[in-house]
This record gives C-alpha cells, structure tokens and sequence, in this order.
C-alpha cells in the first residue's frame, strides 16, 4: 500500500494505440499520436537527465515503466493530474508492474506528473533486488522519502535551465536554509505557504547534490534507496540522519557529522558552477566590463637636455572609455597591458556567456588581439558591426520574453494559481522582518530613508 491519495480509474484508451518504446524502459499509451509523441518526449528527457544525477547505464533497470494518458487540456475537472495505482503489482512472471495514470484537464500540473514519474523511477531502483525473487517481495509498503522526489525534480529542472547555482544561491542569500532534520522530516501531504515551500524545495535540491557530490555519492544514494524497502518490511524506526550516514562513508564520523558537512556544502553551492553559462542581461553587463578601457595618468617625468622641449614627451591625461575609442589611447603607456586585460575577459567571458552571445563575444575578442598586435586598419568597421549585431540580438531575446509572457497570459485553458502563489509569498515577505543588507549601498541609502524621514 501506498500513503498518497486513491488513483483515478484506469482511463478508457484506444486498444488499438501501439505503445512507443522509449529509451527501452517506458512506454507511453495515448489515444492519439500527438499526446503520446509528447509524453515519450516528455519520459526521454526525464530519464535521460535522472540516469545522468545517479550515474547508471541505460540499460541499468530490471523493471518496465507504463505511463497511460488520458482526457485532453479542454476537460474541466478536478483532482490529481498523475497517479500511480495504490498497489505496485508483481505480475505472474516475476515482474513488477510499474504505471502512470495521466488526465490531461484545463488544471494540469506538469510538476505533479514529473513527481510521479521520478517517484516510479525510484521504485524501480528500490524493487530491482527482488527481479527473480518474486516471493521477497511480499507485503512490502514501498515509500521513498519526499525530500529525494523533490529535490531530484528541482535539481533537474534547474540544470536543464543550465543555472542550478542560482537556485542554491537563492536560499543562502534569503538566510532561510533549512537544516538537515527539517528536510528529512517533511512528508508530501503537509501544506506550506509558497515561500516556505519554495525554500524546501530549493534546500532539498541542494542536499541531493551535496549527496551525490561526495565521494561514490550515487552508489551510495542507490544502496540506501535499496535499504528502504527491506526496513519498511521489518517496521523498524530508524533516525533518518542515522540511516543516510549508514550509507554515505564520509559522513559517520560523528552523530553531528551531517549537520556539519550540510552546512560547509551550502555555502559553497550558491558559486556558478563549470557547466553552466550567464544570463543573457549578465552577459551583456560583462561585456560591457570586459570592453571597458580605464587607464590612468602617465607619471610625470622630469626630460633630460632638450628632450624636456619636446611635445611628444608630454604625459598622457586618464582616460575612461571603450576598446572602440583605440584612437584615443594606443600612444598612452599602458594601453597595450589595457588590452590584454580586456582580452582575457573577453576569453573567459566566452566560456560563460549565454549561448547566442558566444560568437559575438569571440569576434570582440580576435578585434582586441588586432591591436595588441597593432593591426589598425579596419577594426573600427569591425567593432561597429559588431555592436549592431549585439543589439540585435538584445532584442531578439527580449522578443522572446516578450512572447513567453503574451503566451502564458493568453494561451493558459483555466484559470492559473501563480498569480495567488505570488500575491501569497508577497503578503508573507511584507510581515516579515527581513535580515537587514550589509553591502555600501544599503547602507547608504538606510542613512539617507532616516534624513528623509528627520525632515
């Protein structure tokens, strides 16, 4: 038996429907092609970016996974959008029956569905032990901790974004870490405001990826995933912190030894990772740095003999401005050292920067070794272009905002709860007491609210 919520009745498919292997594992049932190209994409990608966190083959699975689709985004209903049946059934030939109940309905959750199929996922990862031994596996309570669910799904989908550090450094930033017992401790059926979920969320991510990070982390995960089921078995009670550090050789050293290596971990994830890439509005504030000239003023120095008469010996004034203004500043004595500083930060933006900025940021980059090398002629004409095909793609980009956001607004079949999740998380943000910013800035603006309010 299952602790969640009954399973709606198997949906009336088509007999007909062929089901669509994917990935030699699942297989999607539709009543028409279109939904069940979308789900076996939908499965493909999933299992692809799971396989990646825990590190297995493809062909590392004991146990077939069915996921059945049913209604359309025209259905006004209520309840779950995806299911798995009460029961996990071990068919005659020694094989567990693993299914998906999908309604598609104008109130469909696409992260209630990637939950559930990530939850099936794990089943299959906690039953493989019993594949030939059809008799261990009876009355067996399978449950797997909803901290892993939902951190597997919020790290996945942060990393498909190519920005999970964003989601770590979120939480840090916000103070609201949860500590380890929390985390551990939350069941799926307990109700938190969006604030408070989001953090959970965000800190249980972190957790699995500080997990899988350590040393043999994913054969670790997979032998206390398979722990589970025979404990359930046994109704032992067993600390959860106790139980993670039986199975993670780094970690028991000490009763506390958790709790402190979760809170050096955290504090170091919220750093960009080596994958990931800025922002498109991040990439244009670092070019706009890496294209910056700042040089300072020549040191006087006193000339010798008729050489103190001479114009060109003048010294330089400073000089602020852009690798476009070359003209203005290649005779001054630190120009050439001034390039090869925006030449290195354009290297190394480049690595970074958001994809459709690459190319860009690489050509800035070959212009800026044309002066170093003191070839003039034609940069000028280079580097214009190069700013007319950035702005392009400045708008391009915000075209693309632009129609995301007229998409969701106008394109949504029922009514959507974002808007209450936000106005909800807003209400709760302005009763709260947030921690005070220490940066220069708020500061000063801190002193300058007290003038304002003294007049």
């Amino acid at each position: 038996m299952f602790a969640h919520a009954q399973a709606p009745a198997p949906p009336t498919t088509n007999t007909t429907a062929t089901a669509v292997p994917q990935a030699k594992q699942v297989r999607v049932i539709a009543d028409d092609s279109e939904t069940r190209t979308a789900f076996a994409n939908f499965a493909d990608s999933q299992l692809n970016q799971f396989r990646a966190l825990m590190k297995e083959r493809d062909d590392a699975w004991s146990f077939p996974i069915e996921l059945r689709v049913s209604g359309n985004a025209n259905d006004v209903v209520e309840g779950a959008t995806a299911a798995i049946p009460r029961q996990i059934e071990l068919l005659p030939d020694g094989r567990i029956n693993l299914q998906l109940y999908v309604r598609l309905h104008n109130r469909y959750d696409q992260a209630e569905v990637n939950r559930r199929f990530l939850q099936l996922l794990l089943y299959e990862m906690m039953t493989r032990q019993f594949a030939g031994q059809p008799n261990a596996f009876d009355e067996i309570n399978l449950q797997v901790p909803y901290w892993l669910i939902r951190g597997l799904d919020e790290l996945i989908q942060h990393r498909a974004a190519g920005r999970p550090s964003t989601l770590f450094a979120g939480i840090i930033n916000s103070r609201e870490v949860l500590p380890i017992d929390q985390i551990l401790s939350r069941r799926e059926n307990e109700t938190l405001d969006p604030v408070s979920d989001a953090v959970f969320g965000a800190s249980a991510a972190a957790l699995v990826q500080a997990l899988l990070d350590l040393e043999d982390g994913a054969d670790s995960l997979r032998a206390y995933l398979a722990s589970l089921p025979n404990r359930r078995k046994e109704g032992t009670d067993v600390d959860p912190q106790a139980e993670l550090r039986g199975h993670f050789p780094g970690l028991r050293g000490s009763a506390d030894a958790l709790e402190k290596w979760w809170s050096i971990q955290i504090a170091s994830m919220g750093e960009l990772q080596a994958f990931e890439f800025y922002p498109p509005d991040k990439t244009e504030i670092l070019l706009d740095q890496a294209l910056a000239i700042d040089l300072p003023a020549e040191k006087v120095e006193k000339g010798n003999g008729i050489r103190k008469f001479l114009p060109h010996t003048k010294p330089r004034e400073a000089f602020q401005g852009r690798v476009h203004d070359f003209e203005k500043f290649l005779d001054h004595d630190q120009a050439k050292a001034a390039l090869e500083q925006s030449r290195l930060a354009l290297k190394t933006l480049g690595l970074r920067a958001f994809p459709t900025y690459r190319g860009i940021v690489l050509r800035y980059e070959l212009a800026v070794i044309d002066l170093i090398n003191g070839k003039e002629r034609g940069v000028a004409g280079q580097l214009e272009k190069l700013d007319q095909e950035r702005a392009g793609v400045g708008k391009a980009m915000e075209r693309v905002y632009d129609y995301m956001n007229y998409f969701e607004a106008t394109q949504a079949e029922g009514g959507s709860e974002a808007y209450e999740h936000y106005r909800a998380m807003k209400e709760k943000l302005d009763q709260q007491h947030r921690p005070p910013r220490k940066d220069r800035i708020s500061r000063y603006l801190d002193k300058l609210e007290l003038e304002f309010e003294g007049q």
